[in-house]
């Protein structure tokens, strides 16, 4: 089963939770008046350890977050053929719903259409 982050998927809940906490780690968010550095620490299954510095270095923690890796939904080939032949199907059958109908009325011949 392949996890989703974003628009890519990915083989392990741990590296969907690695992909996830990549996208915050660097920032920096305001604490209480401070400024802190946002860094990621260790990574599971299902949670993600954020450690947050100040810009001084004077105060330094960790938040341990859950995570729940979602699924993949994404598309892939089978589904566009699934897709297609939903489209292409109706088409086929009014050929020869419209096919049957001329056969029935004779105008099927050489001369069809040149009347």
């Amino acid at each position: 089963m392949a996890f989703q982050v974003g628009s890519a998927c990915y083989d392990t809940p741990t590296q969907a939770a690695q992909v996830a906490a990549s996208s915050v780690g660097g920032s920096i968010v305001n604490e209480g008046g401070r400024p802190f550095v946002v860094s990621v620490g260790p990574v599971t299954d299902t949670t993600i350890s954020y450690v947050f510095t100040s810009i001084d270095r004077s105060i330094a923690y960790t938040s341990v977050q859950p995570y729940a890796a979602q699924p993949c939904g994404l598309l892939g080939a089978s589904d566009g053929i699934g897709m297609g032949w939903m489209v292409v199907a109706p088409w086929i059958a009014a050929y020869c719903v419209m096919f049957l109908a001329r056969a029935m009325r004779g105008e099927t011949g050489e001369s069809y259409g040149n009347s």
